[in-house]
C-alpha cells in the first residue's frame, strides 16, 4: 500500500474529479507534498502523511499498519507499529508487529524480547496479550533463549490458568514451564509450583500436586498465604489418597500457619471421618459451617453428606440439602465448580439411597454439567457410569427430560445448579 499511494491518489482524483486544491482540502496533506508524490518523486511517503491520506479515501488504518510493517526495519517505528496494531485490539497484526520487531536486524534481541514483555503488561485484553506472549514463546523456542521463554510460560499460563473452560490442557501446557522454571526469580519459582501444584489437585492429580507444592514450600522461607493454600492441597491429596500420617503432618504445618482459618477444622474434620470417627467429624463440620463464608461451604457440605450418608442419618442430610441457599457457590472460580459438581454428585448418591429417584438423577446430571466444565472426563464418565448403573439394577428407562439435559451436555451446553 505504501508504494502505491501514488496510484490512489491519482484514481480517487480521476474519480472524483477534484483538484490537487481540493484534494489538499480533503486529506489535511499540503498540495506540495501532494504533487512531489503524484510525479513520483516521493517514492515512499511518511507514516503521517499516508495515514491522513487513507483516512481521506477510507482505507481501514489497519491495512496502512500491515503495510508499513512490510517496508520498514527501523526499531523505534516497529515499537510505533506494535502499539498501534495493539490498540486497535487486531490480534493478527498485533502477531504480525511482534514477529516483525523480533527478527528485525535494526534491534537488539533482548531488547525487542523486553519490549514485547513490557507491552504485554500494560495491556489489560487476555486475547492481546496471549497473541504477544504466543509470538514471544514460539521464537525463544526457535532460538534457545531459555530465560525469556520462562518469563513467557509463565505469563501465558496466569492468563490461561482462569478460563476453566479448557482446564486440562491448560495445565498441560503450563507444565512446559517446568522445563525452565530454574530461570525465573525465586519468588516467580515458588509461585508457579504452587499455582500448578493446586491446579493438580482440582484435576486430582493428587501424586503431582504433591510433588509440585512441595518443591515450593522447600524453597518457601516465608509464611504467605499462598504457602498456606498448598498446604492445604497437599493435606487434601494426601487424604485422597488415604495416607493418613502425611495428611496429619502436613495439617499440623498447615495449622501453625498464620493464614490458617476454618479450614483447619475442616481438614481435621476429613481426618476424624477417615478414621471412622464419625461424632468428632460432625461436630468439626458443624463449626466450619458456622464459621465460613457462602462461597467457602459447599466443600464441607459435601463432605458432611458423605458421613451423613455413611451413618444412614436421612434425617439430617434433607435438612442440610434444604439449605442449600445458605451455600451454593456465587461465582464460577474452578475450584469452585469442582466443589461444585463434587457436591451435587454426593448430593445425588443421597437422594437415591433414599428412593428420591428424579431428583436424585437430575442431581448427577447437573454434577456432569460441572464437570463437563473442567474437562474432567473421566469424573464424567464415571457419573455417567453411576446414572447407567442405576437405571440397569432399577430396570427403569431414562424419561425424555433426562435424555434431552444428557444430549445437551454432551453438546458442551452448560448446566446450572
Amino acid at each position: 500500500m505504501v508504494e502505491d499511494v501514488r496510484e490512489m491518489l491519482l484514481r480517487y482524483r480521476r474519480q472524483e474529479n477534484i483538484t490537487i486544491s481540493e484534494l489538499a482540502e480533503r486529506t489535511g496533506v499540503s498540495k506540495s507534498v501532494l504533487s512531489r508524490i503524484e510525479s513520483g518523486e516521493t517514492k515512499r511517503p511518511g507514516f503521517t502523511t499516508c495515514k491522513k491520506i487513507t483516512r481521506a479515501l477510507q482505507i481501514p488504518y489497519a491495512s496502512l499498519v500491515s503495510s508499513y510493517l512490510d517496508v520498514t526495519e527501523r526499531a523505534e517505528m516497529l515499537k510505533f507499529l506494535l502499539e498501534e496494531a495493539v490498540s486497535l485490539n487486531n490480534r493478527s497484526l498485533v502477531r504480525k508487529a511482534a514477529q516483525k520487531l523480533l527478527e528485525t536486524p535494526k534491534m537488539d534481541t533482548f531488547l525487542a524480547l523486553d519490549t514485547l514483555l513490557q507491552v504485554a503488561k500494560e495491556k489489560e485484553e487476555a486475547e492481546i496479550k496471549l497473541a504477544l506472549y504466543d509470538v514471544l514463546i514460539d521464537y525463544t523456542r526457535r532460538r534457545g533463549i531459555p530465560y525469556y521463554l520462562a518469563k513467557g510460560l509463565l505469563e501465558r499460563y496466569e492468563i490461561e490458568r482462569d478460563h476453566f473452560t479448557q482446564f486440562e490442557e491448560t495445565y498441560r501446557r503450563g507444565k512446559e514451564l517446568l522445563h525452565y522454571i530454574e530461570y525465573l526469580h525465586p519468588f516467580e519459582r515458588i509461585s508457579a509450583y504452587y499455582r500448578l501444584g493446586v491446579h493438580a489437585y482440582i484435576l486430582d492429580y493428587y501424586q503431582e500436586c504433591i510433588d509440585l507444592c512441595s518443591k515450593g514450600i522447600r524453597e518457601d522461607q516465608t509464611d504467605s498465604k499462598q504457602k498456606a493454600s498448598a498446604l492445604i492441597a497437599i493435606v487434601n491429596a494426601y487424604l485422597r489418597l488415604n495416607d493418613l500420617i502425611l495428611a496429619e503432618l502436613y495439617l499440623k504445618k498447615y495449622e501453625k500457619s498464620e493464614y490458617a482459618d476454618f479450614r483447619k477444622n475442616h481438614l481435621r474434620a476429613l481426618l476424624h471421618a477417615k478414621k471412622g470417627e464419625y461424632d468428632q467429624a460432625i461436630r468439626l463440620y458443624k463449626e466450619c459451617l458456622h464459621e465460613a463464608k457462602q462461597d467457602a461451604r459447599m466443600t464441607i457440605v459435601s463432605d458432611l453428606l458423605d458421613v451423613y450418608l455413611e451413618t444412614g442419618r436421612n434425617d439430617s442430610i434433607n435438612e442440610l440439602i434444604d439449605s442449600e441457599d445458605r451455600f451454593l457457590p456465587v461465582d464460577c472460580h474452578p475450584n469452585r465448580i469442582k466443589n461444585a459438581a463434587r457436591y451435587y454428585q454426593r448430593k445425588s448418591m443421597c437422594q437415591l439411597s433414599m428412593g428420591r429417584i428424579d431428583e436424585g438423577i437430575d442431581s448427577l446430571l447437573k454434577s456432569i454439567g460441572y464437570y463437563r466444565q473442567l474437562g474432567a472426563s473421566e469424573k464424567v464418565i464415571e457419573c455417567f457410569g453411576l446414572l447407567v448403573k442405576h437405571h440397569r439394577l432399577s430396570g427403569k428407562n431414562l424419561s425424555y427430560d433426562h435424555m434431552e439435559i444428557i444430549e445437551k451436555i454432551c453438546n458442551n451446553d452448560a448446566i446450572k445448579g
